[in-house]
């Protein structure tokens, strides 16, 4: 009961938890949230609880679903129900009274308490007492229900039920949610459940899901005997529950109706129950209480529930109607309300209430409905579909308009006069009048918009699309097209839809808007249509320009769009291009010319011109002015240079004229008077405008002369003097026409005016250039000619504002045309300095043709810095010492020139090379050829050169390479032949560099065969490896032959000389031989591996384990092969046949039974199959087994002999039947009779034979063979094989330990002799490294005499340059003459082509006009063919034609656009092409020049590197080239991994000598220094390649030029062949009007094409002049580049020399050690090589056995592993076994 009382107190919590805030009345769907505080607002706010659907799920209060229902609880069966009837109580046994009477109808009313119906479980208390009541059974029954039929869907919860007997053994709960139609089982109960329900699971612990059917015992005890409970909840307790909301869980607890069905009764012993009533009275069921928890269904949207019409209300009843909210409606809330279908219905669930959605309609309906397919598409936000939709609408909320009908936005979209019918004009509109519904600005959508025609726009389709017009219904398009050009037009507005008349934008005008206004071009789809000429005032005529192109009208010589770029070889000139030099002009004989040399610090000049005229007071100099080119007035400016601190006071300036003035020019109001003026020059200034401006007419020559009137006002100054540069006309700004008389504030801001009256032309702004091109180009009528000295110009281009060229060295002049003072010489390399002595010349000054200076008295040469002949040392002159062989010297050194008596020298003291002496005065030995051994020419002369012994005056001979001894006459070490015979020769000997250099006899002196081969080679020639060596090719070095010791066999040789491929045993592989093959084993057998023969069918794979062979077995398997059974099976494991063996623990040898039949190996005395018995002759119970004793041994041997008698008595019986009696003792007479014959003769050849001990000797030994073979034997072979194997790995192993042993103590004695003789070598370790330092920088100096022929390579390059663009340039001129010549010819064609006109006239327009006729017109005319008796001329009769045929006319015009639009975009393609080939010709130029600079700058920092080195380098000339020549014939065969490595050890071995430091730190920088130079010369020689590659691309460009003109003749070809095809065609016109109509129009486009292609012509060839002249310019600046690189070269050869002189007595002090240091290189490399060779040995002694003796012990370990592992299972089986009973 305390179980049950706590189940009721839980249900009564939980329910006054869910019911707690109930306590509002539901008046709506939450109307007591939604009250408001009502009464005295004065008492404040009065906070209400909001209902508890609110904002969650939830769910009605639980209760008991029996109360109420009394009448829908049923049970097939009940006690008393027919009659009376009595049972039992069994537990009663001890009472007076066991046994009662039921009564389910009792008549006496006091009798209730006898009724036991199904009611009673209801309530405890029978009614009006306190005795309790129960429902029972019949007596005996056991297949009972119990039903409960509910009114309406509920939750259960949980079940308890009460017995009043025991409890049933078997019963199970089932439910329906459908009123009955299907049942599901909740749980099964039973005492025994695989009895009672077989196949159900169980216990309830093992449900997993929460739809697990399980059956539970617990519940189904014998005890207790009264009061026991049977409790189930629907929901497992200890199962987690992530969801409890979830479908599967609501499922789970809905219930319609519940049946409890009894199945088994407990019988309490009594199994056979039968029909006897004393045995039924006892057995029942009966239960005392009974409650079905649970609450009304309505799926969280439901706080408590309502009964049901017809059901009686009873306190604590559970209702079944649910009192909907949420919007939801239903006996369970189970669907939406009406109009509420906007979204799914759900259960509601936790926090989330899942309401149902009122539709939107947008009040244009009155019902929907969900359509899921809606929902889905809407992305699950919407699903309520609208039904019946009004005012025009449709769609699923009612939110669309019809069709022909459209929303008005200004509507709200409930307004029911939303949707507005569509207004479209039939005349303009598609599809019937239909519009837009509604506004969608992405898609393009105007609602009440309606479907246009094509050209029709508006929203009711009643106005023409901008760009047509005239709106006709029966056009299908709806209006007519516009022909107004759409780039004129403003915003593309196109013409009035009315009238066709289009609106031009700013600049454009034509009835189309197709053309620009005067002074504008290019039609565009800009904001003004047009954009301005913005012609160049000066460089054009007028501000009007092409229409298409806007090329203005240039004057000559200028280009470009705007005329405001000079053309090639052109430039504008300054405003004081009119510059007239003093010294150049008319002066008095006071004035006196003074030259100055230009500055040589990089300053700028001050002065123009060679210098300047001195003018003292009254003097006077006079100009001559002859190229005036533009009437107009002009500032004089006088340049001039003050000598004295004050100005000059008074100086006259008058013009001179040649004439009268013209009167109608602009220099008409000129006064003669004005002509004089008069000027002052301050001192502190450098120029001087004089003051009014003079007016100058054209083409007139003036006189302008400066009178020096007075230093100074007051007093007369003789001494007073000026410097005058020269007198400048600057046009006056204010007379240019566009300045209208007043200087812009630009020019004037930026003092554009004062930069010209000052020589600083850096000085002048861009702005001022600007300004200055521009009046100068009107000045001088266009752009003036460069004129560049084809001799003093770097090129034929000078400067495009000024004029001035780009001078070769030390030549000056706008056109390059002179020498500056102090240079002389002009030519193709410029000028040269004149570099007079100061001592000898008077000045720096020199002839600028001879050069010569002016030298003082007694001196001479040209820069009169010499001595006469046959003297030296200027100006201390002394005489020449040749010692009588030369007369004259040179003038600076006095070194001897062109020395006699075959000396040299600077004295002619010496002999020359070949040639032994002593030439000295005094001496008197003349020199003579060297006998070395013949004399040079003889072809038997084998010395470099030869010299004399100063003490036996015997010749001394410097053999060549290879040749030694006194004369030359034997061959050096590594050398052999016979040089002593003439004709004979040496030559190195072949031992493919394998041989110690150092080492004498390497080779055999006249057979050359190799004796001291090195690196492990042999051969003649060393080219093959020593035996046990090998390499893959004769680059490589000679490797030691690594063969593994077990798996080669030695006795085939040593390995392959050319892979190392040892000489394997049989199924041994790799190029060790250190591998079994595949599926083999057993290396360390020394003769070969094994193969595994593992079973194919047992094993797992074919490899066995390579060091006991066993194989990898598969289940079931064993053996070494795994053709057997496992261990301790036997059978046939390839049928699935293996037995367990069942051999005896203490009476078998091992529990390995015969792997054939099974049989156990047995213990002595044991026996039996299984080896559990005793033996035969043995007595006692196994094991322990004793002997029968020596009678049954005796009689059991005679039994077994007679035994084995009598079956070889019946075998033989056998065969005598066979094959009769001699056919089956064949074997055995043939056996007896050899017997016999051995026995006669040993009786023959013995004597005496003592048969008792023979036959002794034969029993013990049978007797020990018997013993040996039965066991030990065998175990002796295993072991002996397996000893054998190991000693002889062992011996292998030992003696190779023994040799190399042997070795290393060998080598020990070498290293320590070594070690000594290196300590006592120390000087010679460090002569040896100076050795290595002197041969380094040998090689260094050769490498800077081979930078110098780099630098020779790259003049010789840069002059082949040079000499090609000069060949060039001549044809380029030819060709041009040849362009020039063309065009010519092509104005005559022009000119023929005018001089036809009238003809053409007479045909076109009926009138012979030249250009024009009076009536009819012409060419000329602005009419031609207009009165009516010109109708005979093609244009009269063309219009007639014209005017028949409106539509034909309608489509020339369209035509005639598209062709203007096609001319226009031909003409700017043409012009882009041109532009880009032209910057591609340009970009090629340029990227010329910068590699040129760059290289340039490269090889000066070469020449600073090599000067850098030669200052700090030691070394002769002729020793750096002999150690580089050797050097570099070195072949070096080594890869640069092993380089590396020797040069380490070599390193290693050097680093134990001493004294050597500043060797290497005296080395080191010279090394890199070195190796840095190199680097720089192959650069500079490749930058050189590069510099002819350019001008190879230059020349290419050239010939490309040349194609181009050819092809520009072709052009002019095919232009006089159009000309003519253009003739022919006039004299067809008129055969036809429309033929003419046409043929006049082609023709007319056909010339205009013509002109353009002539235009662009021009324009390209001009370009490619401009291309070619700056290649020419480029290539002479890289020129003088490589001229300015040879004179510094000559420098560096005169500083190197000075440096030979150093290394030559620095290199004295280390010759004599030479032989001592490459005799140690010798021994420490030989020594290096040793140690490594020993390294080797010892690592393969070290490597290979221990490599081997860890992979045995690693298997050992792992077999002993298994074993222990196995003894531990048997110790496991054996302890189980002795424990199992």
């Amino acid at each position: 009961m305390s179980c049950r009382t706590s189940m009721w107190n839980l249900a009564t919590l939980f329910s006054i938890f869910l019911g707690f805030y109930n306590y509002v009345p539901v008046h709506s769907q939450y109307g007591g949230a939604r009250d408001r505080v009502r009464g005295n607002p004065t008492r404040g706010y009065i906070p209400v609880k909001l209902h508890p659907c609110e904002q969650s799920s939830c769910y009605p209060a639980t209760g008991n679903l029996l109360i109420g229902r009394e009448k829908q609880l049923h049970a097939s069966s009940t006690c008393g129900l027919y009659e009376q009837q009595r049972y039992c109580i069994v537990s009663h046994l001890e009472d007076p009274k066991k046994c009662f009477w039921c009564d389910a109808n009792p008549k006496d009313p006091k009798l209730h308490i006898l009724s036991h119906n199904i009611s009673n479980i209801v309530y405890r208390y029978y009614s009006g007492t306190r005795r309790k009541s129960w429902w029972q059974s019949e007596n005996g029954k056991e297949n009972v229900t119990i039903q409960l039929d509910l009114e309406a869907e509920f939750h259960f919860t949980h079940l308890i039920i009460t017995f009043k007997t025991f409890r049933p053994a078997a019963m199970l709960i089932e439910r329906s949610y459908d009123f009955g139609k299907t049942w599901q089982v909740y749980r099964y109960f039973a005492y025994n459940c695989n009895e009672s329900f077989p196949g159900v699971p169980i216990n309830a612990e093992n449900v997993k899901n929460l739809t697990d059917v399980v059956c539970e015992t617990r519940y189904s005890q014998v005890a207790p005997s009264t009061d026991g409970e049977l409790i189930y909840r629907v929901l497992p307790p200890w199962m987690h529950i992530d969801n409890p909301y979830s479908q599967e869980v609501q499922n789970l607890l809905k219930m319609t109706n519940l049946r409890i069905n009894f199945t088994k009764l407990h019988t309490l012993g009594d199994d056979l129950l039968d029909k006897r009533e004393e045995i039924q009275e006892k057995y029942y069921y009966a239960i005392s209480d009974m409650v079905v928890r649970g609450s009304c269904s309505c799926y969280g949207h439901a706080n408590r529930c309502l009964p049901l019409p017809g059901m009686e209300p009873k306190p604590d009843m559970v209702h079944g109607r649910c009192e909907c909210t949420h919007n939801t409606k239903g006996s369970n809330c189970e669907e939406c309300e009406d109009f509420f279908n906007d979204l799914p219905w759900r259960p509601a669930i936790g926090k989330q209430t899942n309401a149902c959605k009122r539709c939107n309609c947008n009040n244009h309906a009155t019902s929907c409905h969900f359509d899921p397919a809606v929902y889905e598409q809407t992305g699950r936000v919407s699903g309520g579909v609208c039904d019946g939709c009004r005012h025009n609408t449709m769609g699923p909320n009612c939110e669309q308009c019809k069709p022909f009908y459209y929303r008005d936005p200004l509507r709200d979209i409930q307004d029911p006069e939303i949707c507005r019918p569509c207004d479209c004009d039939p005349h303009g509109s598609l599809d019937g009048g239909i519009c837009d519904s509604i506004t969608d600005i992405i898609n393009g959508l105007e609602a009440g918009r309606c479907h246009c025609k094509t050209n029709v726009e508006g929203r009711r389709c009643d106005t023409c699309k901008n760009g047509f017009w005239n709106f006709d219904a029966n056009n299908p398009n709806g209006c007519q097209s516009c022909t107004c050009s759409t780039k004129g037009t403003i915003d593309n507005q196109g013409c009035n839809v009315y009238t066709g008349e289009c609106t031009c934008k700013r600049y454009v005008t034509g009835r189309d808007c197709n053309q620009c206004l005067p002074e504008y071009w290019g039609l565009s789809d800009k904001r003004d249509g047009c954009q301005l000429c913005h012609c160049d005032p000066g460089g054009s005529y007028d501000n009007s320009c092409d229409v298409i192109t806007g090329q203005c009208k240039c004057r000559e010589h200028m280009t470009g769009r705007r005329c405001d770029i000079p053309q090639q070889q052109h430039f504008t000139a300054s405003l004081d291009f009119l510059l007239y030099e003093a010294e150049l002009a008319k002066s008095s004989a006071s004035c006196q010319v003074v030259i100055r040399e230009p500055y040589r610090d990089g300053r700028t000049n001050t002065w123009t011109g060679t210098g300047f005229v001195k003018a003292p007071e009254g003097a006077f100099v006079e100009f001559t002015i002859d190229d005036i080119k533009t009437s107009m007035e002009y500032d004089v400016v006088i340049r001039y240079e003050p000598l004295l601190p004050d100005k000059w006071e008074d100086i006259t300036v008058t013009i001179i004229r040649p004439g009268p003035i013209d009167h109608t020019g602009p220099c008409a109001g000129v006064h003669p008077s004005d002509d004089i003026k008069r000027v002052s020059l301050p001192s502190n200034s450098r120029s001087a405008p004089v003051f009014p401006p003079a007016c100058l007419e054209a083409g007139q020559v003036y006189k302008v002369r400066l009178d020096f009137n007075s230093y100074a006002y007051d007093k007369p100054s003789p001494t007073a003097a000026v410097l005058i540069d020269s007198i400048v006309l600057v046009p006056r700004i204010e007379a240019i026409p566009w300045f209208n008389g007043t200087a812009p504030g630009e020019y004037t801001k930026h003092h554009c005016s004062i930069a010209v009256m000052s020589n600083n032309k850096e000085s002048i702004s861009d702005v001022c250039k600007k300004y200055h091109n521009s009046i100068a180009a009107y000045v001088f009528n266009g752009a003036l000619s460069c004129q560049c000295h084809p001799t003093g110009s770097v090129s034929k281009l000078c400067q495009e504002y000024g004029g001035n060229c780009l001078c070769k060295p030390n030549v000056v002049g706008r056109r390059c045309d002179r020498c500056e003072p102090g240079t002389y010489g002009f030519g193709p390399e410029g000028c040269r300095a004149c570099d007079c002595n100061s001592i000898g010349a008077l000045d720096n000054f020199c002839n600028v043709t001879t050069g010569q200076c002016k030298c003082r008295a007694n001196t001479y040469g040209r820069e009169c810095d010499q001595c006469r002949t046959g003297f030296w040392n200027f100006p201390n002159c002394q005489r020449c010492d040749c010692h009588g062989h030369a007369d004259v010297c040179d003038s600076r050194t006095g070194a001897c020139i062109n020395c006699r008596d075959n000396t040299e020298g600077h004295t002619c003291d010496r002999c020359i090379e070949g040639y032994y002496g002593d030439p000295r005065l005094g001496v008197d030995i003349p020199c003579r050829p060297c006998p070395c051994p013949g004399v040079e020419g003889s072809g038997h002369n084998y010395a470099y050169r030869c010299s004399l012994d100063p003490y036996t005056k015997d010749v001394i001979c410097e053999c060549k390479e290879g040749y030694s001894g006194s004369r030359c006459d034997v061959c050096a070490d590594n050398y052999y032949g016979n040089p002593e015979v003439p004709g004979g020769s040496c030559q190195p000997c072949d031992c493919s560099d394998k041989i110690d250099l150092l080492k004498p006899g390497n080779c055999d002196p006249h057979t050359g065969k190799c004796l001291q081969c090195l690196y492990n080679t042999t051969g003649d020639h060393c080219e093959v490896c020593s035996p046990g060596f090998y390499r893959y090719d004769d680059n490589d070095v000679c490797q030691q032959c690594v063969c593994h010791m077990l798996g080669t066999n030695i006795a085939a040789g040593p390995c392959n000389p050319h892979t190392g491929q040892c000489h394997c045993f049989p199924n041994v592989v790799g190029k060790e031989c250190d591998q079994c093959a595949v599926n083999h084993w057993k290396i360390a057998s020394g003769s070969g591996c094994e193969s595994c023969n593992c079973d194919p069918v047992g094993s797992e794979r074919q490899q066995c384990n390579l060091y006991d062979g066993q194989c990898d077995c598969k289940e079931n398997f064993g053996g070494r092969q795994c053709n057997e059974c496992k261990a301790n099976y036997w059978g046939d494991p390839k049928r699935n046949e293996c037995f367990k063996c069942q051999c005896n623990i203490h009476g078998s040898e091992t529990l390995q039974c015969s792997r054939k039949n099974g049989a156990c190996v047995c213990r002595l005395g044991i026996g039996g199959f299984n080896c559990d018995e005793c033996a035969r002759g043995y007595l006692g119970a196994a094991p322990i087994c004793s002997p029968c004793g020596e009678c049954f041994d005796n009689w059991d041997r005679i039994l077994q002999g007679h035994r084995n008698v009598t079956l070889q008595v019946i075998d033989r019986a056998k065969n005598i039947k066979k094959i009769g009696a001699t056919g089956a003792y064949t074997t055995e007479f043939d056996e007896m009779q050899q017997q016999l014959d051995e026995i006669e003769a040993l009786l023959n050849s013995t004597k005496y034979i003592n048969v008792d001990s023979i036959e002794q000797k034969l029993i013990d030994l049978r007797r020990q063979i018997n013993e040996t073979e039965s066991g030990p034997l065998q175990d002796l072979y295993g072991l002996l094989d397996n000893a054998t194997q190991g000693i002889t790995l062992a011996n292998i192993q030992l003696q190779h330990l023994k040799d190399g042993k042997n070795k290393l103590q060998q080598r020990i004695k070498e290293l320590e002799g070594n070690g000594t003789a290196l300590q006592e070598a120390d000087v010679q370790g460090a002569l040896n490294l100076v050795h290595n330092a002197k041969e380094k920088a040998d090689i260094a100096a050769h490498k800077a005499e081979r930078t110098q022929e780099t630098v020779n390579y790259a003049e010789r390059q840069c002059k082949a340059t040079e000499n090609l663009v000069n060949i060039t340039e001549k044809e380029f001129k030819e060709m041009q003459d040849n362009n020039e010549q063309a065009l010519q010819e092509i104005k005559n064609n022009l000119t023929k082509l005018n001089s036809i006109i009238p003809d053409l006239n007479h045909l076109v327009c009926d009138g012979r006009g030249d250009p024009c006729d009076p009536i009819c017109g012409g060419a000329g005319c602005d009419s031609c063919g207009a009165a009516i008796s010109c109708e005979n001329g093609a244009k009269q009769q063309a219009e007639s034609a014209l005017s028949l045929a409106n539509k034909t006319e309608f489509v020339l015009r369209e035509k005639e656009a598209k062709a203007n639009d096609f001319i226009r975009n031909v003409t700017q393609l043409n012009t882009t092409l041109a532009k880009h080939l032209s910057q591609n010709a340009y970009d090629k130029a340029y990227e010329a020049f910068l590699e040129s600079n760059s290289s340039l700058d490269e090889v000066n920092t070469l020449k600073l590197h090599i000067k850098e080195f030669l200052s700090q380098n030691h070394s002769t000339p002729e020793d750096i080239r002999k150690v580089g020549n050797a050097v570099l014939s070195k072949k070096i065969h080594l890869k640069p991994e092993a380089i590396k490595e020797l040069a380490r050890k070599i390193k290693e071995t050097v680093e134990s000598l001493t004294n050597i430091d500043p060797i290497i730190e005296a080395t080191a920088d010279d090394l890199r220094k070195v190796q840095k130079l190199k680097e720089d010369a192959d650069r500079a020689k490749m930058q050189a390649t590069e510099i002819l590659k350019v001008a190879e691309e230059v020349r290419e460009a050239l010939s490309n030029s040349s194609l181009a003109q050819e092809h520009a003749g072709i052009a002019i070809i095919n232009a006089k062949r159009d000309i003519d095809e253009v003739n022919s065609l006039l004299d067809k016109i008129g055969n036809t009007t429309s033929d003419a109509q046409i043929r006049t129009s082609e023709t007319s486009l056909q010339i205009e094409q013509l002109a353009d292609r002539l235009k662009q012509l021009q324009t390209k060839i001009t370009k490619d002049e401009v291309f070619a002249q700056r290649v020419i310019e480029e290539s002479q600046e890289i020129h003088k580049e490589a001229n300015d690189t040879h004179d510094k070269s000559e420098k560096l050869l005169n500083q190197y020399q000075q440096v030979r002189k150093e290394l030559e007595s620095k290199l004295s002090k280390v010759e004599n050690s030479k032989a001592r240091a490459n005799d140690l290189f010798n021994r420490a490399f030989n020594l290096t090589i040793k140690i490594k060779e020993a390294e080797a040995s010892i690592d393969n002694l070290k490597n290979t056995p221990e490599a081997l003796l860890r992979s045995l012990e690693d298997n050992i370990q792992q077999l002993i592993q298994e074993m222990k592992q196995h003894n531990e299972k048997i110790a496991y089986k054996e302890s189980y076994y002795k424990k199992c009973t």
